[in-house]
């Protein structure tokens, strides 16, 4: 009996990540394949959950090498195109998910989104952001503009930066609330035009302030109608970027 009652406690400390392998105490390119083939169904469901919505366009979540993919930005650690999420398995991620973490590990990094499963969310939201344009041009009659459609990143424009923005921001968003990465406490917002598209900012303003840029929108509109309210209209130029009232009050927020 004392045996069985330990084996007990034994499995019910190991955290459910503990059976992927790790090196120096982060994943695996292996292991992330595993993870990510393991758990995509209960990825979807718990993603649904706390939407509260479905996901009714089909999603596939894959594990990929991205490195020699063209295209590839190395800063990124997945990718989403029409459907299919990669997730990149040559990537230096910090751990499986957030909760693996011990809190010492979590007040040694400060802050970070490297964590598989918030990648996960991340793409997701990419996904939902899809399904959500559908719905608003075949169930709402309303105008998805041009610079958030399929395919219109390919074509050089200069709504392509605040539509990315825009986008990404939005991802993050939803990251850092599902509690799925260990957010900055605030990121300071570029100073002028030169530094907001300097590549060597990409990461700390299109990733990381454009997430604090929407955050109180989404906050007071709920997460659904505002992506629509932002999806329907032009997306901010880069002086809107930098002064974020001169966006928002120009959106019409009788929009569907």
């Amino acid at each position: 009996m004392k045996f069985l009652i330990f084996t007990i406690l034994i499995l019910l400390s190991l955290n459910p990540t503990d059976k992927y392998p790790t090196k120096h105490g982060r994943p695996t390119p292996k292991g992330v394949g595993m993870y990510v083939e393991d758990n995509e169904e209960q990825f979807i469901q718990e993603y649904q959950e706390y939407i509260k919505d479905t996901l009714w366009l089909e999603v596939w979540i894959i594990a990929e090498d991205l490195t020699d993919y063209v295209g590839h930005d190395s800063l990124e650690l997945g990718n989403y195109w029409n459907g299919e999420i990669y997730i990149d398995m040559d990537t230096n991620f910090v751990a499986y998910e957030l909760k693996s973490l011990s809190k010492f590990k979590r007040a040694m990094i400060g802050s970070s989104d490297r964590f598989v499963k918030g990648t996960v969310f991340h793409e997701l939201t990419h996904h939902y952001m899809n399904q959500i344009g559908k719905e608003m041009e075949f169930y709402d009659s309303v105008n998805i503009n041009r610079a958030y459609q399929d395919g219109f990143w390919i074509i050089r424009n200069p709504r392509l930066f605040g539509a990315m923005f825009i986008e990404e921001g939005i991802c993050e968003y939803m990251v850092t609330k599902m509690g799925e990465n260990i957010p900055h406490k605030r990121f300071p917002a570029p100073k002028n035009v030169s530094e907001l598209t300097n590549p060597v900012n990409k990461y700390k303003f299109i990733y990381k302030y454009s997430s604090e840029y929407v955050r109180e929108f989404l906050d007071t509109t709920g997460f659904k109608q505002g992506v629509k309210m932002l999806m329907s209209h032009e997306p901010p130029s880069h002086n809107e970027i930098l002064n974020p009232e001169l966006f928002f009050n120009r959106l019409d927020y009788g929009q569907n």
